[in-house]
């Protein structure tokens, strides 16, 4: 008869943290690709027009599938401004040249109406500060890095002892 061996108290502990991080990363994945599945799109915020509503460092949720034509007055839109240039602005005025935006924190409107082809989405909501993690793995150091802690998670996992490999052996 084999004797089972019982893990300690803090191995357990540990690998209990392990396997509930393990498994929030692995839902937090899912949805978030379960979003851009659905055109819900993240953005990192890089200026602050928008201040104090959506700060520098923001990340913005932007819903693709936006009707350009049900945007009104007061909706906060993101849209293309230049081939690598996206702007989150609020509606001001919607004519029939495009809709007329402005940022919260700009003295005036925007330069030109924005038109149909350059839309991209209506803003659903914000949360602070996550733009700027996006925004750092996003570089060529953020992704070495990212992997890199990936790469720890992974081997940490393999090196902690739970029941199931304590019993194979």
């Amino acid at each position: 008869m084999m004797e089972e061996k019982k893990l300690s108290a803090p191995v357990r502990v540990i690998r209990a943290v392990y396997n509930i991080l393990a498994t929030a990363l692995i839902a937090l994945g899912a949805g978030v690709a379960l979003l851009w599945i659905a055109g819900i799109r993240p953005y990192a915020v890089v200026s602050g027009s928008m201040e104090p509503e959506i700060s520098v460092g923001s990340v913005c949720v932007v819903n693709h599938n936006a009707s350009y034509s049900k945007i009104k007055k007061g909706d906060i839109i993101a849209f293309r401004a230049g081939e690598d240039v996206l702007v989150t602005h609020r509606a001001v005025s919607v004519t029939e040249d495009g809709i007329i935006t402005k940022g919260d924190a700009n003295n005036t409107e925007d330069a030109a109406p924005v038109k149909k082809k350059d839309f991209v989405g209506k803003t659903m909501f914000s949360i602070p500060l996550i733009g700027y993690i996006i925004t750092f793995v996003h570089t060529r150091h953020g992704l070495i890095a990212s992997a890199a802690v990936l790469a720890a998670f992974i081997l940490i996992g393999a090196a902690i002892p739970d029941k199931k490999r304590e019993k194979k052996k």
